[in-house]
């Protein structure tokens, strides 16, 4: 039987809006926070698992000792996984997904591989995700507003849900629901959900992308199963990354090779870095 302690870390709750996705949670759980589920699922097996529904600053804020043998990651952003490998885990196992395909990476640091960051490293200016989310929502000079909201997770108030309904040209009401909510919530079902474009019956040209129900979930099974062979010390696989097209017939190879970044630029070429991973696990 598979032993072991499991920290399970996400602050969001389960949401209506892609229940679709998970293959734990059905309407009684919405509102549910996923860790609090996740460990709840777990409970009769012979892992030990605490829930954390924190953020992952704040978890290892308050964990104190950085020392992270294996982390698992399935994170909705570049900047969450170059803030996961900036702690400087032992190995990382990342599971990601795209419009037309899904996947799983392996990532030591001090090896001479691809570290997680060489994966997501920004090339040239691009806008910021607040920047990015305000022009979406009709109101791009308020995306300082924007800014802070996402910061601090705090609930959008009243008149900051009318001025994007006047802006996207669709009536209040429906979205009025949506006050008191985190704007990435609102974000997530009023835009990414469609909401908008159905109520302006499509003249509200807003970018819509439906994943497959099972892309979800066929991500996680990979990233649990490469937890569990490293754990298990089983032989890795020997390409950074792994990449299924969701559009192709399965092939017969798999491999998708990632070469580590050779600008110099990642954490994984900094001499401080790197000696801060050797005085945590060794040189090696």
């Amino acid at each position: 039987d598979l032993k072991g302690r499991l920290h399970v870390i996400d602050h969001e709750a389960i949401e209506l809006s892609n229940l679709q996705r998970y293959a734990l949670a059905g309407q009684a759980e919405i509102g549910m926070s996923k860790a609090v589920l996740a460990a709840t699922a777990l409970r009769s097996t012979g892992l030990e698992v605490e829930a954390h529904p924190l953020t992952w600053a704040e978890y290892v804020a308050r964990r104190g000792n950085w020392v992270l043998d294996q982390v698992g990651v399935a994170l909705d952003t570049a900047a969450d996984r170059l803030a996961v490998q900036g702690a400087l885990p032992r190995w990382i196992a990342n599971a990601w997904m795209q419009e037309h395909d899904l996947g799983i990476s392996r990532h030591g640091f001090d090896d001479g591989q691809a570290c997680l960051c060489c994966m997501y490293l920004p090339s040239g200016k691009s806008k910021d995700e607040h920047q990015l989310i305000a022009e979406e929502l009709g109101i791009p000079e308020a995306h300082e507003q924007v800014k802070t909201l996402l910061q601090t997770n705090a609930g959008v108030p009243n008149d900051f849900v009318v001025r994007v309904a006047t802006a996207m040209a669709v009536p209040f009401e429906p979205l009025a629901p949506f006050v008191g909510q985190p704007l990435r919530s609102f974000y997530q079902q009023a835009i990414c959900g469609g909401l908008v474009f159905q109520l302006s019956e499509g003249s509200r040209r807003v970018r819509t992308v439906v994943p497959m129900a099972f892309q979800s979930v066929l991500a996680g099974i990979m990233l649990a199963a490469d937890l569990v062979k490293h754990s298990a010390g089983f032989p890795m696989s020997p390409t950074t990354s792994t990449r299924v097209n969701l559009l192709r017939p399965l092939g017969s190879h798999l491999h998708d090779p990632k070469a580590k970044d050779s600008s110099g630029r990642c954490i994984c070429s900094d001499d401080d870095f790197i000696a801060a991973y050797r005085r945590k696990y060794g040189a090696r």
